[in-house]
């Protein structure tokens, strides 16, 4: 629903708080009150500021009427449209045949984005409003490939044009790369995992870990209500043999409701694995490759069952201990409060600020549109790309692209008082994903419907933007305090919460930032509790934190990716310089009266990068090298011939994969290599990673790849340059992160740099920025 009001203004108000010297008068009386008022209050009384606080208003934009992302009703429109035209099913649960085609994944339906070049004839020239299509990503089982599709155009109100076309524009090879679909994944998985226990056998299972498998059931002794239960789930192995499509199944247990929370089974692993081979496309030819006991690996139930009878398994004992207990239940929340205010319009002014909010991509997430300060664009775009968490272990190992599950229908809409502020306001996304218990879902993008999952608030910092003490007599304290702009947006994927901020701030400067929360993904280990004993502690704290007996956090990376498309100015014509501090040893002043000793002198140097490149146009930020990495029009310098641009800066520590770089997480997921990437603009070029990186780690054919963009060697000087941003954190788990980690995270910002000819904060903006940069 959209707000009555034309525009919506905020009014965050300042807080208010007495000066000491208002105390100290509240005390006094009299004339001696008034004198010690005076007295004090000169040093500590605030200056009253004379500048505008900004406030907040919505619009229609042209940038949302051609990047905005698909509506709830143009998803199902385009789906059904899409299912009558070629026949597919609209996900593989309703497939009627092996080879019949089903839309995938969850980039399934999602907005094609026009040309950027008659995008911007569009919004800056006058030029014809391009039409809206959708891309549509199908499985074809029969052809062994992934498709991705043109469907349009797209008329106003959810509509699918009479004349609309079906185009191909992408295969995707091979099949064992199509998009991953938990909840259908497992469905298909569900009889063969349930044969497999079968045959290890209740005296074996129910020995380690009780009687609490369904599968079982038949045999006696499983009771849910008393003992709880074991459930599986799906985990993508990216060390699939080239061309294999693996999953891991581990179970964890799901204790009774009566006595804890649902979500507490995160903190629950078993100590058993079962891998599948899912490469068919007919899941009657899945089948088990291995199965994992109580930490020993064995090539299938039969083989485990032998080493069982013959006395060469020993039984590890798990400790079902449960009861909302302090370390896997929360005993201290919020209380959501407040009702969501709904904005249909997506175009935001805020002081020298306007941009369009396209609140959710389905895959990857936010983003910022048409971003421009003081009436010229810096961005064409800024958007979350993917987060990928890759966690430790022997035969354990594994990793996540976050967008290849989704970065937005996995989650729930936002709630007022816990995730947003009183006051803020909401925008709406479309979501084709029903969510289930433990984190599945059930994907049907004909039965797309809203949701809620970004809001936007002003926020009123406990700090200054600027702010000096004058050395008058008495000394006077002069500053602003930092009003900023928060749109925020949060996404949970399965175990974790993944909480994205951008923030406008007054004098020009961008942050992004992501916080990772929610529950570890924990390990069972075999602790003194065995039939046999032996260290497997101390084998697994190689690779994890151990938390409790039996229960391990294994070493993981966060590594959040966004995409910055810059215009600077609104000029597409941008270089990258590097800025570089250094030791050098200069050269005697002729300035100076007399000889002195001469001592190595910090020195600045610079350069244009001319050409893309790995090593060229990647970098990795070294304290031992600082300096700043900026996009630049040359063409457009100061008075003082500085070119104008915009900095990325990094906002907080932040680390790289540690793996070496064949690695084939890192090989899925190149950008976890670099802090910063630079390549030339195309359209084709969209994404930093595909839906298709979650299995064996070489690059799909048709995918997007950053290290096949940089492999181009285009020329970088007075370009149309994208930035690829990467800043991640390694997550050495603590007893602290039981039961719910402390929400931390990663920021970067982008600065205005030479932009501006002074501190937009500290003294307004001028009237026309490309005049204040040519001129005095």
């Amino acid at each position: 629903m959209s707000n009555p009001k034309d525009s919506l203004v905020f009014s965050p108000g300042r807080p208010l708080f007495p000066s000491a010297a208002a105390l100290l008068a509240s005390a006094l009386c009299g004339a001696a009150a008034a004198l010690v008022a005076q007295q004090v209050g000169s040093h500590l009384s605030r200056p009253t500021q004379d500048s505008a606080t900004p406030t907040a208003a919505f619009e229609h934009t042209r940038a949302a009427a051609v990047l905005g992302e698909l509506t709830p009703a143009e998803v199902s429109a385009v789906a059904r449209f899409f299912i009558t035209a070629t026949g597919a099913a609209a996900r593989r649960g309703l497939v009627a045949n092996t080879s019949q085609p089903w839309i995938a994944g969850p980039s399934g339906v999602e907005l094609f984005a026009p040309p950027k070049s008659d995008v911007l004839a569009y919004l800056d020239d006058g030029g014809a409003q391009p039409p809206r299509h959708a891309r549509v990503t199908a499985v074809l089982p029969s052809e062994g490939a992934t498709a991705e599709y043109r469907v349009g155009p797209l008329l106003p109100g959810g509509v699918v044009a009479p004349s609309a076309t079906v185009e191909e524009v992408a295969r995707v090879t091979p099949l064992s790369k199509r998009p991953t679909e938990p909840g259908a994944d497992a469905a298909l998985a569900a009889p063969l995992l349930d044969a497999t226990l079968r045959a290890i056998g209740g005296e074996i299972l129910h020995g380690a870990m009780g009687p609490i498998f369904p599968a079982l059931a038949p045999a006696g002794g499983f009771d849910r209500e008393a003992r709880g239960e074991a459930i599986s789930m799906m985990v993508n192995d990216a060390l699939s043999p080239t061309g294999q499509r693996y999953d891991i199944y581990r179970f964890q247990w799901l204790p009774p409701r009566r006595v804890s929370s649902l979500e507490s089974f995160w903190l629950h692993p078993l100590p058993l694995r079962i891998r599948v081979n899912a490469t068919a496309a007919d899941a009657a030819a899945w089948h088990a490759l291995s199965v994992s006991l109580c930490g020993r690996l064995f090539a299938s139930a039969a083989e485990l069952r032998a080493a069982r009878e013959s006395g060469a398994m020993p039984l590890c004992r798990v400790r079902n201990e449960t009861g909302n207990l302090p370390w896997e239940v929360p005993r201290r929340e919020d209380a959501p409060s407040g009702r969501r205010r709904v904005e249909a319009k997506r175009g935001v002014r805020w002081g020298g600020w306007r941009f369009t909010v396209s609140p959710q991509r389905p895959s990857s997430g936010p983003a910022l549109l048409d971003v421009s300060f003081g009436g010229e664009r810096v961005l064409y775009e800024l958007s979350l790309q993917d987060a990928m968490a890759a966690y430790s272990g022997d035969d354990e190992a594994f990793f996540y692209s976050d967008a290849a599950w989704s970065l937005s229908m996995l989650s729930a809409s936002l709630e007022p008082g816990v995730d947003c502020p009183s006051g803020a306001t909401y925008f709406e996304a479309a979501t084709w994903y029903q969510l289930q218990e433990t984190g599945s879902a059930v994907a049907d993008a004909t039965r797309a419907v809203p949701f809620y999952p970004t809001c936007i608030f002003e926020w009123q910092e406990d700090h200054t933007i600027w702010r000096h003490m004058e050395n008058t007599e008495p000394p006077r304290v002069r500053g602003l305090g930092r009003r900023t702009l928060v749109v925020r947006s949060i996404a949970t994927v399965a175990n974790y919460d993944y909480i994205t901020d951008v923030k406008f701030r007054e004098d020009g400067e961008i942050e992004a930032s992501v916080r990772f929360a929610g529950y570890i993904e924990a390990r069972h280990y075999t602790d003194h509790d065995t039939e046999a004993g032996g260290d497997a502690a101390a084998h697994e704290s190689l690779y994890s934190s151990l938390l409790r007996p039996g229960l391990a956090g294994p070493v993981h990376c966060h590594i959040a990716a966004f995409k910055a498309d810059f215009d600077i100015g609104g000029v597409r014509a941008n270089t990258l310089r590097v800025t570089s501090v250094g030791a050098s040893d200069a050269p005697p002043s002729p300035r100076e009266p007399f000889p002195r000793p001469r001592h190595p002198y910090k020195v600045l140097s610079h350069r244009d990068v001319e050409a893309e490149g790995i090593g060229a146009s990647t970098f990795v930020a070294d304290p031992r090298r600082p300096g700043a990495w900026t996009i630049v029009d040359r063409a457009a310098a100061s008075p003082a011939g500085s070119p104008r641009g915009y900095a990325v800066t990094l906002g907080s520590f932040a680390t790289t994969q540690v793996l070496p770089d064949e690695h084939p997480f890192v090989r899925a997921m190149p950008f976890s290599k670099y802090h910063l990437a630079v390549t030339a603009h195309h359209d084709h070029e969209r994404r930093l990673t595909s839906p298709y990186v979650q299995y064996d780690g070489e690059e799909a054919s048709g995918a997007q790849d950053l290290d096949r963009f940089l492999s181009d060697g285009e020329s970088l000087l007075d370009a149309d340059l994208v930035a690829w941003i990467a800043v991640g954190r390694e997550h050495v788990v603590r007893q602290e992160d039981l039961p719910l980690v402390s929400n931390f995270g990663v920021a970067f910002s982008l600065q205005p740099w030479n932009f501006l000819p002074w501190n937009a904060a500290a003294s307004g903006l001028p009237p026309s920025l490309s005049e204040a940069g040519a001129g005095d």
